[in-house]
């Protein structure tokens, strides 16, 4: 029973407490990560004003091949998720396994147009946290945690890249949504990672109003989750979104899963997607 006890405590600190998370930063930088190698890259400058005045823009295009490509592989799989009624209100549909040259979310991560705005955004000192293809469904009762308000706190600088793979056009369709990085600023600090109501965080920010990501399949936006509260996975329709997403390179925490466990054959792959950058470069933003 202590045993259980101390596992649930060291638990509690570990993901709930900021100052705890922040050691793992600090841990980081001792053991001295380096930087991936700095490579000749370009990105619209005023999308990274955007990004940087606001916490969010609009990605490039992307190819609408494509996006048919992942379409047809990844909806079925979605469409086969059952909701349940505890715990995230959402599930990953892509598997280690799919970290292969041939899959289409895999040589999306690695192209150019994701990877330069990752340079830009970190001033090119950047490393992988997650590739997902994420199922949002329709849940009941009580908002679950990813539902209510929150930033994210894997690092003090993150970035998404969130691509729809079917239209979001209204709130039933569960947009992805955030107050910019200012507006977030008013909401009061604390030692303990928040989640909050829509009540509670219209009496911190001054008022109720947010911006919503409504988009059609294939479009897609870039967003810091680490300095814009936000909410996800509120929908009364099913929601199927592909995730990628960078910290710095001494980031709080570990690489999520799958990811973490499976770096060097992604790093392989990779390598096979992107034979033009340097295999140095590749294994630092995947941290292998």
């Amino acid at each position: 029973m202590a045993s259980a006890a101390l596992h649930d405590t060291a638990n509690f600190l570990r993901w709930r407490l900021v100052p705890v998370r922040k050691l793992g930063k600090v841990k980081n930088q001792l053991v001295g990560r380096a930087a991936p190698p700095r490579r000749a890259t370009s990105f619209d400058p005023d999308r990274l004003a955007q990004l940087h005045a606001v916490g969010c823009c609009p990605a490039l295009p992307v190819d609408q091949g494509l996006v048919a490509q992942i379409q047809d592989m990844y909806m079925p799989r979605a469409e086969k998720v059952v909701p349940t009624t505890r715990g995230h209100p959402f599930t990953n549909v892509m598997p280690p396994e799919d970290y292969h040259a041939d899959n289409p979310v895999f040589r999306l991560a690695f192209s150019d147009d994701i990877l330069n705005a990752a340079e830009a955004y970190f001033d090119g000192k950047f490393s992988f946290a997650s590739i997902q293809v994420i199922r949002s469904f329709p849940t009941e009762g009580k908002l679950r945690e990813s539902q209510k308000w929150h930033r994210d706190y894997g690092d003090s600088q993150s970035l998404h890249f969130i691509l729809y793979l079917n239209d979001v056009l209204d709130d039933d369709g569960g947009p992805f949504a955030y107050i910019d990085r200012e507006k977030s600023k008013k909401v009061n600090r604390s030692p303990v990672i928040r989640r909050l109501t829509d009540d509670e965080i219209a009496a911190e920010t001054g008022d109720d109003h947010y911006e919503r990501f409504y988009g059609k399949a294939g479009e897609a936006i870039l967003t810091d989750p680490a300095v814009c509260y936000h909410f996800g996975s509120r929908c009364k329709t099913p929601r199927t979104a592909v995730f990628v997403t960078f910290n710095t390179h001494v980031p709080y925490t570990e690489m999520m899963q799958p990811l973490g466990s499976h770096r060097k054959r992604a790093a392989e792959q990779a390598r096979k997607v992107r034979p033009d950058l340097p295999g140095e470069y590749i294994d630092s933003i995947l941290q292998v």
